[in-house]
């Protein structure tokens, strides 16, 4: 089997991390790398764990987006879900997860297996928090199921074109990560980028760029004209949706800015033309931060040895 090498991309979330913290962004992508592995140093091993913790918000998105992932899938094959088997299995999934995460069974996995932060660092857990969160995941899950953009599909099944693909595509040299929810063909030779949101704090500029990355994706891809796209947002939190512009002045502004990003992360790798990067290039975030609470690297980033 060929080695698996750690090779230099650009994703809407990587930049995200580079642009929060320096020295998570290190973690993250390089820190991190071969962590998996039985022969990995205690520190790799440990950093690996750390990148796979979530929070139940997290969790709850990612519950809420497999199920919506198994529906949409469903629909493809012909074999609509029913609700009230999705539903079940998604309570039995987060039950499962919940257990695993809590007797530490989660942290000796090799795989993807669930790691909550809260169990992680022993942090103090609301009464009634975790089936507050499997109740949310199955109140969105039924917004969802109930929701216009899915109940046309369920019409019209054919029209999906993918459902949570990961796809590369070159951007002037940078190799650009997309993972789109759902590609939607709209029947008259265009298609729709519907994207699904499960927080309680989104950001329109934010959601905006993201779909942008998506819509560059589509001309590249699929040699969709912006003319012919529509990008939108549900937030299966609220029920709410919102439509985003992908005009030709957008997806300009989309390659510029993954450009500029790609080349402010590259310029700090110890050696670019192998995807090197060294810890010491990557610093933290001054004392006091307010992004440093609740980081899944507080126990590996340097921060308890170095104030």
């Amino acid at each position: 089997m060929a080695e698996l090498r750690n090779t230099f991309s650009w994703s809407h979330s990587r930049r995200g991390v580079f642009e929060t913290c320096l020295r998570r962004y290190f973690l993250v992508y390089y820190g991190s790398w071969g962590g998996w592995e039985a022969t990995a140093p205690p520190a790799v091993r440990e950093a690996w764990i750390q990148k796979r913790l979530t929070t139940l918000p997290m969790w709850i998105g990612t519950l809420v987006h497999e199920a919506a992932e198994e529906a949409l899938k469903a629909l493809c094959h012909g074999r609509p879900v029913v609700p009230d088997t999705l539903l079940a299995r998604s309570r039995a999934r987060a039950a499962h997860q919940v257990q695993e995460s809590a007797s530490g069974a989660a942290l000796r996995a090799s795989g993807k297996a669930t790691v909550f932060q809260e169990h992680y660092y022993r942090e103090p857990i609301p009464d009634g928090a975790w089936d507050a969160a499997i109740e949310e995941v199955g109140r969105q899950i039924r917004t969802f199921l109930a929701d216009p953009v899915y109940l046309r599909l369920c019409q019209v099944p054919d029209r999906l074109m993918e459902v949570e693909s990961l796809e590369q595509v070159d951007v002037e040299g940078v190799p650009v990560w997309v993972k789109l929810d759902a590609l939607v063909s709209d029947g008259r030779g265009g298609c729709v980028i519907v994207d699904w949101k499960t927080g309680a704090a989104h950001d329109s500029d934010a959601i905006g760029e993201q779909l942008g990355v998506y819509g560059l994706y589509c001309q590249i891809h699929h040699g969709i004209p912006p003319s012919d796209l529509v990008a939108m947002h549900v937030n299966l939190r609220y029920g709410t949706r919102a439509q985003h512009r992908v005009d030709d002045q957008t997806l300009e502004a989309t390659r510029r800015t993954i450009a500029t990003s790609a080349c402010a992360m590259r310029s700090l790798l110890e050696d670019p033309s192998r995807n090197v990067a060294s810890r010491e290039r990557f610093p933290m975030l001054p004392l006091g931060d307010p992004t440093c609470r609740g980081c899944p690297f507080r126990r590996t980033c340097g921060r308890e040895t170095s104030d």
